[in-house]
């Protein structure tokens, strides 16, 4: 009576499908543009290491993870393609991100302070990418400000901006427009960034 029944359930992750959904979503893409799977929270549940080889294997240019121990884990699987951390961490976890060589979201711009002081300690530079707050409301620059910040960030030694983001709050409602809006918003941004002459190397 006290014996706890077996699990019944049984997930199969099939990588041959993986791969080939890659490859459908890849054909679609203009060539200029690259894949950046997001594998956080195990990849959803399906085990993030050996997702994470498949969409390497399969040429993704970068994964997304949502924190820094989730792109240690898969450096130490030995995976050593680009992986950006979505969430903004604390400067407690500056030191590992940055001897693990991953690339953090930033969306403060005192924080980014912090992070190029850890950087020039460890005589590295770190890449960055800049979120956008168009909408979301969860972290990220103001968009109204963020022209005018991030011109002040590429001002921090030992820090890079390589990408700048946004997330849509509402995109698989697309009847609502509001991913329309924030879409507008964004480019608006982008032209404000190029004519600021704000580096960056990629949008997302």
């Amino acid at each position: 009576m006290n014996a706890r029944a077996p699990y019944t359930s049984v997930l199969r992750v099939d990588l041959a499908a993986y791969a080939e959904n890659l490859r459908a979503l890849r054909e679609r893409l203009p060539e200029e543009c690259g894949l950046m799977p997001v594998v956080k929270a195990n990849a959803y549940g399906l085990g993030v290491v050996p997702i994470a080889r498949r969409a390497v294997d399969e040429g993704a240019n970068m994964l997304a993870v949502a924190t820094v121990a989730e792109g240690i884990e898969l450096r130490e699987a030995g995976i050593e393609a680009p992986i950006l951390v979505l969430v903004q961490t604390g400067k407690h976890e500056f030191e590992a991100a940055i001897r693990h060589k991953l690339r953090l979201s930033i969306s403060d711009f005192d924080l980014a302070e912090k992070l190029g002081d850890e950087a020039r300690k460890a005589k590295s530079v770190v890449n960055v990418h800049c979120e956008i707050d168009t909408g979301m409301g969860r972290q990220g620059f103001r968009v109204d400000d963020a022209a005018a910040e991030l011109r002040n960030l590429t001002r921090i030694s030992h820090v890079d901006i390589e990408g700048v983001y946004t997330h849509f709050a509402s995109a698989e409602h697309p009847e609502d427009g509001f991913a329309d809006q924030q879409l507008r918003a964004f480019r608006q941004l982008m032209r404000e960034l190029d004519s600021a002459g704000v580096p960056y190397e990629m949008a997302h």
